[in-house]
C-alpha cells in the first residue's frame, strides 16, 4: 500500500485522482496523495495539509492525514469511501504554501544563527499556521547577534537558492548534514534507517519531512514577529510576509 507521495515528486500540483486501496476504520489509504501528513519523525514539526476530495459526486472535507505503521492514511468529515473508489482530490494550496515558507525561513534563520553560535535550542523548531515558526533556546540571544542572523537569512532568501529534497541512508549523516544543536545533544533526529533530508544549496542541509518552497527566493520577506526572554531560555517566532 505504498504511496505516490506527490507533495515530494510533483510539489506544485494541486489536484489528483486517486484511487482508495485500503480502508482501516475511519481513514482510508490511496494509491497516490497531495496531502503531506503532520511532520514529526525529523523533529521539525509541521501542520498537517488541509484540502477537500470528491467521491460519488460529493464534496467532502478532509479532517485529517497522518502516518501510522508506514502507511499515509486520510479521514474525511461524514463519509469513509470503499476501496476501489475514485477519489478527486484538491489541495488547500495557499494553505501549504504559508506552510512551506515559513519552513524553508525557519531553516535559513537557524543556519544562520547556528553559524553564529547560538545556544542550543531546548525544544523542535516548530512550524505554525499562518506563516508563523517558532525557535526556543537554552540562553538569551544577544540583539546584535539576532539582527546579524536575520540579515543573513535574508540575504540568503534575495540570491534565490535551490531547495532540494532527498534521502540518507544512516551511517552517513555525520559526513553530509549540518548538526542541528539541540539540548540534550541530537544533532540528526529521525529515523534509525533512512533519513528524509532538505538541503539549501550552499547553505544547510537537515533531516526534514516538512514541505519547503523549491528555492529561497519564493520565501518572501522574514521578519522577527517576537523574541524575549522566557523562564531559563529564549523564545523567538519569525514570520514570513506576502
Amino acid at each position: 500500500m505504498a504511496t505516490d507521495r506527490l507533495w515530494i515528486t510533483e510539489p506544485r500540483r494541486s489536484t489528483a485522482l486517486a484511487k482508495v486501496v485500503a480502508v482501516r476504520g475511519h481513514a482510508f489509504a490511496l494509491d497516490r496523495s497531495l496531502f503531506a501528513p503532520a511532520s514529526v519523525f525529523h523533529r521539525h514539526p509541521q501542520p498537517a495539509d488541509k484540502g477537500t476530495i470528491w467521491l460519488t459526486g460529493e464534496k467532502r472535507k478532509l479532517e485529517r492525514v497522518f502516518q501510522r505503521d508506514g502507511i499515509l492514511w486520510h479521514q474525511l468529515r461524514g463519509t469513509v469511501p470503499n476501496v476501489g473508489e475514485q477519489a478527486q482530490c484538491q489541495l488547500d494550496a495557499d494553505r501549504r504554501l504559508d506552510a512551506s515558507r515559513a519552513h524553508t525561513a525557519m531553516h535559513l534563520l537557524m543556519s544562520a544563527l547556528h553559524r553564529a553560535n547560538a545556544p542550543a535550542m531546548t525544544r523542535n523548531p516548530e512550524v505554525r499556521g499562518g506563516g508563523h515558526f517558532r525557535l526556543d533556546f537554552v540562553a538569551p540571544i544577544e540583539p546584535r547577534f539576532l539582527a546579524g542572523s536575520l540579515a543573513q537569512a535574508r540575504q540568503w532568501v534575495t540570491e534565490d537558492r535551490p531547495v532540494v529534497r532527498d534521502h540518507l541512508a544512516r551511517g552517513h549523516e555525520a559526513k553530509i548534514l549540518d548538526a542541528q544543536r539541540f539540548h540534550p545533544p541530537d544533532p540528526f533526529p529521525g529515523p534509525p534507517d533512512v533519513l528524509d533530508v532538505a538541503t539549501i544549496t550552499g547553505i544547510c542541509s537537515y533531516p526534514c519531512d516538512g514541505t519547503l518552497v523549491e528555492r529561497t527566493g519564493k520565501v518572501g520577506e522574514l521578519v522577527i514577529a517576537q523574541a524575549q526572554a522566557t523562564r531559563g531560555g529564549f523564545s523567538l517566532i519569525g514570520r514570513v510576509k506576502h
